[in-house]
C-alpha cells in the first residue's frame, strides 16, 4: 500500500528569507499605493490566496477582492517574487532546513513513498522558491495555493493528484503531513491525515503544543530516526507498535504527560479526530 508524505515548504523545507512577505507587501504598496502593516504571524501557515485576501482588507477596511483583484495581486507578486529570492541569497538569509536532503533521499529510494508538497505557496511561487534549493526533483505531486483558500482543500487536491498519477486510492491512514505551524496541524487533522511538525520553523511554540501533531521535532538530522518510525520505515525501538501517540514520546502516551506534566485538555488535542469536535471549534 503506497504512503503519500506531503511537505509544506516555508519553515519545513527551506527558510527562504522572508522573500514571499516581502514580495507581498510590495506587491500591494505597487497595486494600491498603499503599504500593509502586519505581524508575519498573520500570514504564516495560510494559502497564498487566503494571504491575498486577508492583506486586501487591511488596506480596504475590511473589504473583500474581487476575482479580478485576487488576479491582479496573483500576477504583481509572482512578478516581484524572483527578485526578493535573489535578495534573500545575496544577503545569505536562505537556507535549506537540516537534514532535508538526506530525508528527502531517503524517501525517493523507497519505492512505497509518493513525496509531494503540501504548501499554501501558489504552484509557480513554490517553484520559485524551491528553485535555489535543488529539492524541487524530489516532489511529484503537490497542492497549491491557488486551490482553495483553506490547507484543508489544498492538501485534499495533492491527494486527489497523487491517485490519478499512481493510479492508486490512498486511505486517510496513509497520509503524512509534514509542516512546521498549528495551521498544518489542524489541517492535516481535520482531513484525517498524520501530523508531524518541526518545531523550529514559523510557527507559534503554544499554538503548536495545543494543536499536538503525533510527532514533534527539531529537524531532519537529530530526529532523523523518529520521523522514520512515524512513517514506518522503522519499527520503534522499544517495540511498541506505533499508534495515536505524541512522538517523541516514544509510543505510549503516559510517557509523554509523564515528562511534561498530566494535562487531560492536551490530551483531548491529542485524541480528537477533527477540531470541530472541541466546543470553540478553535484550537485556541
Amino acid at each position: 500500500m503506497k504512503k503519500l508524505v506531503l511537505f509544506d515548504l516555508d519553515g519545513t523545507l527551506v527558510d527562504a528569507g522572508g522573500c514571499g512577505r516581502r514580495a507581498l507587501v510590495r506587491a500591494m504598496k505597487e497595486l494600491y499605493k498603499t503599504e500593509p502593516k502586519f505581524e508575519h504571524a498573520l500570514i504564516s501557515g495560510r494559502t497564498d490566496l487566503d494571504n491575498f485576501s486577508i492583506v486586501y482588507g487591511l488596506i480596504k477596511k475590511g473589504k473583500k477582492p474581487t476575482a479580478a483583484e485576487l488576479k491582479k495581486m496573483k500576477a504583481k507578486y509572482l512578478e516581484l517574487l524572483p527578485q526578493e529570492v535573489r535578495v534573500s541569497l545575496r544577503n545569505k538569509k536562505y537556507n535549506l532546513a537540516r537534514g532535508i536532503k538526506k530525508f528527502l533521499e531517503t524517501l525517493h529510494k523507497n519505492k512505497d513513498f509518493i513525496v509531494g508538497l503540501g504548501t499554501g505557496n501558489l504552484e509557480q511561487g513554490a517553484k520559485i522558491k524551491l528553485e535555489p534549493s535543488g529539492l524541487e526533483t524530489f516532489f511529484s505531486v503537490g497542492g497549491y495555493g491557488e486551490d482553495g483558500h483553506s490547507r484543508e482543500d489544498m492538501l485534499k487536491a495533492a491527494v486527489k493528484r497523487a491517485e490519478k498519477k499512481f493510479k492508486t486510492k490512498l486511505l486517510p491512514e496513509n497520509v503524512f503531513v509534514i509542516g512546521d505551524t498549528h495551521r498544518d496541524i489542524v489541517a492535516a487533522k481535520n482531513c484525517g491525515f498524520h501530523s508531524a511538525v518541526l518545531t523550529t520553523g514559523f510557527g507559534e511554540a503554544q499554538k503548536i503544543q495545543r494543536a499536538a501533531a503525533e510527532l514533534e521535532a527539531k529537524d531532519f538530522v537529530k530526529d532523523f530516526s523518529l520521523f522514520c518510525v512515524w512513517l514506518g520505515l522503522k519499527t520503534d525501538p522499544k517495540g511498541v507498535k506505533r499508534g495515536r501517540y505524541i512522538m517523541p514520546a516514544t509510543a505510549i502516551e503516559h510517557v509523554f504527560f509523564s515528562r511534561t506534566g498530566i494535562d487531560e485538555d492536551r490530551l483531548k488535542m491529542l485524541r480528537i479526530k477533527k477540531y470541530e469536535d472541541l466546543e470553540s471549534g478553535t484550537i485556541m
